[in-house]
């Protein structure tokens, strides 16, 4: 499969990735993960890094994974909870108009999808300071600032991250820091329109009618919801499994996922709980 953005390398850019095959020593890492008290940019790195194959035609490790953009990370979280068997996700929402609330479907792999603009990974932007380059922010920014509380602080942060070069107009000035209590509002809103313009995109909201009143209602879809999905579902396979037929944990995470499914479907068959 393609990224929407890409890994940057030996000023190259590698689309290409793809996932291990699943088992459930994989689905053990995940639930491990998801219930871990690491922010949510760190699981996310150690997600990726636990069940990739190959990204940019590298091997996956975890300093690797955090250079790459938001939107590639959030792609390949939303294509793993797919693998991974939610293709079709019911979500709740509570009608913004008449306040009720109601189900909706969503199919993960038809969200839209905005690929990198031209220049990707760098924005060019013209200031009020002068001309420079911006990275697009990765998943090592995402680390740097997840304890920021101050929003000010954390922007900050970003910013001196991501300044690839000074203008050549400012003469004396140390570091990024110096250059960043310089720029003003204008500034902002141009460095933020550059980036957009370059970096991808993976759709987090959608539309959904509310089924009483027929209003319309935009909704947030989690890019990373497969850290939330059924977290502790591969515990409880392990345990009716080894409960039934007495198999040890390194047996049943051994075996295909779909073959797992079918002794779970036998058990429930023989309890009477379905036809």
């Amino acid at each position: 499969m393609q990224l929407p953005g890409g890994l940057w390398h030996n000023n190259q850019r590698n689309r290409r990735f793809s996932f291990r095959p699943l088992t459930g020593e994989m689905e053990l890492v995940l639930a491990e993960i998801a219930g871990s008290d690491a922010s949510l940019p760190a699981k996310v790195t150690s997600a990726l890094s636990a069940t990739l194959d190959r990204v940019g035609g590298e091997v996956p490790t975890g300093s690797l994974v955090e250079t790459l953009c938001v939107a590639d990370r959030q792609f390949m979280m939303r294509i793993l909870s797919v693998y991974l068997g939610a293709e079709e996700v019911w979500l709740t929402a509570r009608c913004k108009h008449c306040g009720e609330q109601f189900d909706f479907m969503v199919n993960q792999s038809e969200l839209p999808v905005k690929e990198a603009g031209e220049g990707f990974p760098f924005a060019p932007v013209e200031t009020s300071v002068g001309f420079y380059r911006l990275r697009v922010p990765n998943g090592a920014d995402q680390l740097a600032i997840a304890t920021v509380d101050n929003s000010e602080a954390a922007l900050q942060t970003l910013l001196e991250r991501c300044i690839m070069d000074l203008p050549d107009t400012l003469e004396g000035l140390e570091d990024s820091s110096d250059f960043i209590k310089k720029i003003r509002a204008e500034d902002l809103r141009k460095i933020e329109t550059a980036v957009e313009n370059v970096a991808p995109e993976v759709a987090t909201m959608a539309q959904a009618a509310c089924p009483e009143c027929k209003g319309a209602n935009i909704m947030e879809i989690d890019p990373y919801m497969c850290l939330k999905q059924g977290s502790a579902g591969i515990f409880t396979e392990i345990h009716t499994l080894a409960s039934t037929y007495h198999w040890s944990e390194t047996d049943i995470l051994s075996m295909p996922k779909i073959r797992r499914q079918r002794y779970l479907k036998l058990i429930d068959r023989s309890r009477g709980m379905v036809d």
